[in-house]
């Protein structure tokens, strides 16, 4: 559990300055907060839960599939019958400020349901590490609908540690960030509720107290009194054993966080009555389980700090079922000699090369001579070719798979890609 040195304590709205709670759609999508002890370990339960999971994966034969195609079938097949359980899944019968009223309230009296309330949906029930893309594409599209259903509700909701920072979060964020669709604001703990001392109580009710401030679309992870961009959230630490620039379990790469008791004492009232449903043309409305399911199984990242076999990663930048690469440079966006001929070809190819940094701080740019962006210029690789290397900017490796997502579903080239990520970048102040 985080030492208490480490939260802000309790922010400053109280039920006393407020009208009345804000109308929200809470899903329960997995997660440490309101897990069990079972044989001394802790395990999700619920409808669909670990042991439901298990279960599921196990009849579909995806332990027993021992080839790519096989395994890629089952696992469709296990995401077309996991968003048929999302669609078929009803609000339980107590709304979220009645679920929570055990456990969510802090030292001062003040519950989840003095500051929001609304129908409490238990999508997953099981631990957060499961979330993969038979799970991801379901609870994308399932989040999304029920913003554009009800565009006035902000999305609220608890998730796991294990994969806040490049599960859900950064998905919603690239498919909704250029809408007037309500934000998605999620939060977890590093203990069960039910522990003494526990963090969930002040995580959850600091998300029910920042949506009565103005949010602009996309998504948001509370945790531990800050306020955190999907744009730029990185996992810290599991332990929380030291802090890092006054964080524990999760960091602002880029210092984009706010403290929750800043943001309610000078940010604006939400109005999300004026929040509307885009229009039919974006795509958000093209979205789909399959296809963003599809989508994301084009996709394949290359991190050269694991210091991979060239053949091995030469295969997957050559195979015909990949469509977008994403590369995890050194530095800057530097890389090898070998890399770089095979990334040129690739984007010769027309596949979509996008070059990241995998530093804990990343930032891409054409400083040194081994830089791959600097390709786009060379006359011996992609200059005059109308071919390009994509730049990521500040984002991560998890934001431009999110971006690259979408960048196939609206049908993009190479510099229709980069235009994408210059536009949500710059929306984020991440260049």
């Amino acid at each position: 559990m985080a030492p208490e040195t480490q939260r802000t304590g309790e922010t400053p709205l109280s039920k006393e300055h407020i009208g009345h709670p804000v109308p929200v759609n809470f899903f329960k999508l997995g997660g440490t907060w309101d897990m069990i002890e079972r044989d001394g370990r802790r395990v999700g339960t619920g409808k669909l839960d670990d042991d439901e999971l298990k279960r599921l994966q196990t009849e579909a034969g995806l332990f027993n599939a021992d080839n790519r195609q096989t395994r890629t079938q089952v696992n469709r097949q296990i995401a077309i019958e996991v968003y048929q359980r999302f669609q078929e899944t009803q609000p339980e019968p107590d709304n979220t400020a009645e679920h929570l009223s055990s456990w969510a309230v802090n030292k001062k009296g003040e519950s989840f349901g003095d500051f929001a309330d609304g129908p409490f949906t238990a999508l997953f029930s099981g631990d957060s590490s499961h979330l993969r893309n038979p799970l991801i594409a379901p609870m994308t599209v399932a989040l999304i609908d029920a913003a554009k259903k009800e565009p006035t509700k902000p999305i609220l909701g608890g998730q796991g540690t294990d994969t806040a920072d490049i599960a859900l979060l950064c998905m919603y964020d690239a498919y909704t960030y250029d809408t007037q669709l309500p934000p998605l604001v999620l939060t977890g703990a590093n203990d069960p509720h039910s522990v003494p001392n526990s963090d969930a109580p002040d995580n959850f009710i600091d998300t029910a107290k920042i949506i009565h401030k103005e949010l602009g679309s996309g998504a948001y992870w509370i945790f531990h009194g800050y306020l955190f961009s999907a744009s730029d959230l990185v996992k810290l630490n599991p332990e929380e054993t030291r802090m890092i620039e006054e964080q524990g379990t999760f960091w602002a790469a880029h210092k984009t966080s706010l403290p929750v008791s800043t943001l309610l004492k000078v940010a604006s009232d939400a109005d999300w009555q004026k929040r509307v449903a885009p229009t039919e043309d974006h795509i958000v409305n093209k979205l789909t389980m399959g296809n963003l399911y599809d989508a994301y199984e084009s996709i394949y990242v290359i991190d050269l700090g694991n210091q991979n076999p060239g053949w091995s990663d030469m295969e997957r930048i050559f195979d015909p079922e990949v469509k977008v690469i994403i590369v995890a440079a050194h530095s800057l966006g530097n890389v090898d000699n070998e890399t770089r001929i095979d990334l040129v070809r690739a984007a010769r190819m027309g596949k979509l090369v996008v070059d990241v940094s995998r530093s804990l701080v990343g930032a891409t740019n054409e400083s040194y001579e081994a830089s791959l962006l600097g390709a786009n210029q060379d006359l011996q690789e992609l200059g005059g070719t109308g071919r390009r290397i994509i730049a990521a900017h500040k984002l991560n490796k998890s934001l431009a798979r999110a971006l690259t997502s979408r960048a196939l579903l609206e049908g993009l080239d190479q510099e229709g890609t980069q235009k994408l990520f210059d536009h949500y970048a710059s929306s984020r102040e991440m260049v």
